[in-house]
């Protein structure tokens, strides 16, 4: 009897097979040379990296919300500064004329008190 002949397809589809099945043959033999204890260090390892990755997405996401807050604010102190310089403009304005007219009644009342 000869050795039978097997086609590349065949081959694939065992290819396939092994690959898909040869962890599962590994882990039933304990082949591998460490513990599963690792296996389990391996995965808290990972899912603490997920919880600190989360944890720093969350404040990143508070950070920019600071951020977004503080620009709010010194928007509004901003407006604030603008509307008080508006404010104070007009009053010295205000008192520059005041001061203005004073200044020229006192004259015209020195003059007429120097006249008489």
């Amino acid at each position: 009897m000869g050795v039978p002949q097997v086609d590349e397809n065949q081959l694939e589809q065992i290819g396939d097979y092994v690959k898909t099945h040869i962890g599962e043959w590994i882990r039933e033999q304990n082949i591998f040379p460490f513990p599963p204890q690792n296996v389990t260090k391996d995965t808290e390892l990972i899912e603490r990296m997920v919880r600190v990755e989360e944890g720093l997405k969350n404040q990143i996401e508070l950070t920019r919300q600071g951020f977004v807050s503080m620009e709010k604010r010194f928007e509004t102190m901003d407006k604030r500064f603008e509307d008080l310089q508006s404010y104070m403009d007009k009053r010295f304005s205000h008192q520059q004329w005041t001061m203005g007219i004073l200044f020229t009644l006192l004259t015209a009342l020195i003059s007429l008190f120097n006249f008489l």
